[in-house]
């Protein structure tokens, strides 16, 4: 590949996928993931609808609610516009008037089973400021119960530094060290990491945001924090797990510990090793645990 078209092609990857279903190891075989995100304490995870467009993904919490990124309730107008780059013009779509998605467009769907949603409520530290994106978490309440289904338990605890986690979502996936095989296809795709930080802007006092970077096997300089070994599974999240969940277990249960809220590509990172070496945050539950007991109470 030429290094225009190398460079065309890592622009559009950083639009498409700023927000990172699951980008896995290169020596792997998918269908392992498949099958992590098929055993039942995953199946609370569904995924958002705004029409007929899915947006991203959600778990649910209790019969009426589900818990996803705030962002992925959040809609807009584009406005057309090109960028210049390495002597090639390109198209891009640029999101202007940015707000929250009406109640009535939006549904939550698993198993098959689509239900519209009565109710948006996106944190309000979120909606303060859109651009800085903290506290990015939101509450779906349904318009019918969904009974079929096991919610997710909640994770009260702060002791997350260094758990391995399962990650769950619809959306991309593809081998980490092929940029280019990244597409959506719709599947739901579970993954392993460790939690290697806590940061964030604060909430109660708290740090709000949990991060994972992808490590690799044979690849070097791809650690960012933590242990540089790979999980068996290991993999990050990719465009449309926004909302999806992050998973814990403690003793024979599973709690829910985070949402994903994103991550963000860098750029030389992915042109030395592909998706290996970048880093996807999650949205810390327990942080917010009272908020969100509050707002279902309401």
């Amino acid at each position: 590949m030429k290094y225009d078209k190398l460079i065309a092609l890592f622009f559009c990857l950083t639009i498409f996928f700023t927000f990172f279903s699951g980008i896995i190891r290169d020596d792997v075989d998918e269908a392992a993931y498949l099958e992590l995100a098929n055993e039942p304490q995953f199946d609370c995870v569904g995924q958002v609808f705004h029409d007929t467009t899915v947006t991203g993904s959600c778990v649910l919490i209790n019969s009426q609610f589900a818990l996803t990124a705030a962002h992925v309730l959040l809609t807009n107008d584009t406005r057309q516009d090109t960028v210049k780059m390495n002597g090639q013009v390109y198209t891009t779509h640029i999101p202007v008037n940015v707000r929250v998605a009406n109640a009535s467009n939006i549904y939550f769907q698993i198993y098959g089973r689509k239900v519209r949603a009565k109710k948006l409520i996106l944190h309000p530290e979120y909606l303060k400021n859109l651009e800085k994106g903290d506290c990015d978490i939101a509450l779906i309440e349904l318009e019918e119960p969904i009974q079929s289904i096991v919610p997710a338990h909640m994770y009260t605890l702060t002791d997350e530094l260094s758990s391995n986690v399962v990650g769950v979502g619809f959306g991309a996936s593809g081998k980490a060290n092929r940029p280019d095989s990244i597409v959506i296809q719709g599947k739901k795709i579970a993954g392993e990491n460790v939690v290697d930080k806590i940061s964030g802007a604060k909430y109660d006092g708290k740090e709000t945001i949990l991060s994972c970077d992808f490590d690799a096997a044979t690849f070097k300089g791809c650690n960012k924090m933590g242990s540089p070994t790979p999980r068996p599974l290991e993999y990050i999240c990719a465009g449309g797990d926004s909302g999806g969940g992050l998973f814990k277990q403690s003793g024979e249960d599973w709690f829910l510990v985070g949402i994903c809220s994103g991550g963000g590509t860098n750029l030389d990172q992915l042109m030395k090793t592909g998706y290996y070496g970048q880093v996807m945050d999650r949205t810390r539950v327990s942080v917010f645990d009272g908020w969100i007991d509050s707002m279902m109470a309401n």
